[in-house]
Parts: C-alpha cells; structure tokens; sequence
C-alpha cells in the first residue's frame, strides 16, 4: 500500500481556461472507459455502466462514486460528476499494474511523450537507502480533453501502467492523479505491514477556494461546449458562484469576472457584461484579453470611441494580437477606411500561418478589396 509520497517535480498547470495548451495526438489500444464517456449524464451513466451500489461520496459541489472492475483486469474506477450531474473525469487504477507489452499501440505513444511529472512511490525506501518505486506521469490528450498516463518503473523488472486518468481540460487541477485516494488503491512490491484501507473519500475538499475553482470549471466546459453545446446561462451561474465563494489567485479571480462579461456577451447582456468587465479590469488592468473583450462590449454597446481605446489600449500591451487587429480593423471600416485597410494588412501578417484563424484571413483579404475600391 501507497504509504507516503516523494515529489520530484511539478506539472504546472494552469486552470485559466482555453484554448488548453497543445498536446501530442494520443494513440491507444487500451480501453479503460468501456461504456463510460465523459459528458455523461449520471442518469445515462446508472442506465448502462455505472454499478448499483456503487460508493458515493461527496466532491465538493460534485459527487465521485467508486467501483471495482474485474474484467478484463482488475481495476478501481472513480467517476466524477459536477454539480450539474455530468461526467467531467474518470480515474481508473490497475492495483497489480498492467503490461505494457500487451498494448503495443499505448506503449509507442508514451515513449514519444516528454515525461510531465516524476515521482517516488515510497519514499521511505529512499530514507532506507534502497532503490524506491518510482513513477513518471505523461499527458497527451484530445481538444477538449487531457488524458494522463502514469507509468510505474521497478527496479530490476518491467515497467507497468499503474493509472488512467481521462478528464476534460477544466477539472484537470482538480483531479490529480497523485491524490492518496487514488494511490492508495495500489499495490507496491514493497511489504507493507498494515492491512489494505478502504480507498479514501474526497469529501474533505470542501473549502471555499476548491468550491469556486469547481465552479469556474464548470464555467469553462459551459462557455466553450467542451461538451458540444455552449450554455451561456449555465456559465453565468457557475462564474457567479465562483465568484461569491472567492478564488484566492488574484488572475483567477480577474479571469472568472472576464469570464462572466463572456457569458452576458452571449446572451446580449452587454450592460451587465461591460459591469464584469470592469470589475476584472480593476483586478489587472493591463490584461490585455480581457482590454479586448471589454472592447467589443462597449462596440455592442454604441461606445465606438471608448471601445476604440480600449483595443488600443490592448494592442499597446500587446502589439502581436492578431484577434484585437481584426477586431479594431473592424470598427473603423465605417468611420475610416484606410485605418482599417492598415489594421486588416497587420492582422494578416500576424495571422497567416495559423490554421485557426484562416476563415478571419480569408475575411480581412476580402475586405481589404472592397475598402480599397471606395
């Protein structure tokens, strides 16, 4: 049993939202989520896989239930739901460990990944001056969703993956694989002499500061549809919260005020969005995203002076924002021409090469055509 860990390193992760940062493709022949799908619902989850009698506990302003699988290898699965009762992570712990070998197709995809975090399985071997256990987390993942690989490496034996972690890029802080309720469930070479505890709940995590990062989660997967459908009203309800539990990080709590003004934008609260707005601009003024949101609201809002300089304003903190160029290029087509032929030509020279941007290039050249013929 898992008795104590020793970190090597960190995985820095950061909880801001998206675009998530970009992960390898993942490649997998090892199928640990069998009728299990993030995104779920609890009542589809109890309908097709999630076993009766399955242990409940609390996650915050979530629940986490617990099962044991036995086909086709012994595992301890966690399921986590948030508060609107969707899957949002599944953690899945082989006890005696699994062969790489017999996943060629996993196997190739770990040993092209830079390894994310080390760590020592029982330290106190360390203490002892014997070679511990160790593990090695890697991450890869898909556009929505990070999936974690932890790998465990035995003195004088074969690797073996110990733990899956599959979970949409919002909750990925908040499901950390090295948490002792997820470790404890796994069985090292080294004897232990207390017998095999129950796993742990995660119950405790009630504080404040993990109730409003549930909460801003929550926000994320609703405004960006990590799920597939963007929940505008959805996101304002959880950015509100998150707000009213308090987030500690000063930018966390700025960015879940951007956040809210982003939700009110899309449901054409514009008054109410220019007020979150300014309220994340009082906690970082020179925040450069949040300096182009708050310009678009006060565009919507018939404001085009004020607007215009808070673009400015962005791009004087930024001058490579291609979005903000676009953005600015934009309201001057009306009011002077040769300003926004100016702003549309940056905007492509700065946006060209991206892929993502190539419908707004495509856009700004067209443009450029017409306001040139005037």
């Amino acid at each position: 049993m898992i008795v104590s860990l020793f970190s090597v390193c960190f995985l820095a992760h950061c909880a801001s939202g998206p675009p998530p940062s970009p992960l390898p493709p993942s490649a997998s022949d090892l199928n640990v989520m069998g009728l299990t799908h993030l995104c779920q619902t609890k009542t589809q989850a109890k309908a097709s896989w999630l076993k009766p009698g399955s242990k409940n506990t609390v996650w915050g302003n979530g629940s986490e239930y617990f099962q044991e699988i036995s086909l086709p290898n012994p595992q301890g699965q966690w399921v986590v739901f948030n508060k609107d009762e969707i899957v949002v992570g599944v953690i899945t712990v082989f006890p005696d460990g699994l062969s790489l070998d017999d996943y060629p197709s996993l196997r190739k995809t770990i040993s092209q990944l830079p390894a994310a975090r080390e760590f020592y399985l029982t330290s106190s071997q360390l203490l002892e001056g014997q070679i511990p256990e160790s593990a090695t987390l890697y991450r890869t993942g898909k556009t929505n969703t990070t999936h974690q690989y932890y790998v465990r490496h035995r003195p004088g034996k074969d690797d073996q993956l110990m733990m899956v972690v599959f979970v949409l890029d919002p909750y990925e802080a908040l499901l950390d694989g090295n948490h002792p309720r997820f470790l404890s469930y796994l069985h090292t070479s080294t004897p232990q002499h207390e017998p095999k505890k129950t796993p742990a709940s995660a119950s405790s995590a009630t504080d404040k500061d993990f109730l409003g990062l549930q909460q801003f989660a929550r926000g994320e997967i609703s405004l960006f549809a990590s799920c597939g459908t963007q929940q505008p009203n959805l996101a304002q309800d959880a950015y509100q919260q998150a707000i009213q539990y308090g987030l500690s990080e000063p930018k966390q709590l700025a960015e879940a005020h951007h956040r809210l003004g982003l939700a009110f934008s899309r449901l054409e609260k514009f008054q109410e969005a220019q007020t979150s707005m300014e309220a994340a601009l009082e906690i970082l003024p020179h925040a450069a995203n949040i300096l182009n949101s708050y310009g678009t609201v006060l565009v919507n809002r018939k404001k085009i002076p004020a607007g215009i300089q808070a673009y400015e304003q962005a791009l004087a903190l930024q001058p490579a924002y291609a979005k903000v160029r676009f953005n600015l290029a934009t309201v001057f087509e009306a009011i002077n021409p040769k300003r926004a032929i100016q702003e549309f030509e940056t905007f492509i020279v700065l946006a060209e090469d991206n892929p993502e941007e190539a419908s707004r290039v495509a856009a700004a050249k067209a443009k450029i055509k017409i306001l040139e013929q005037q």
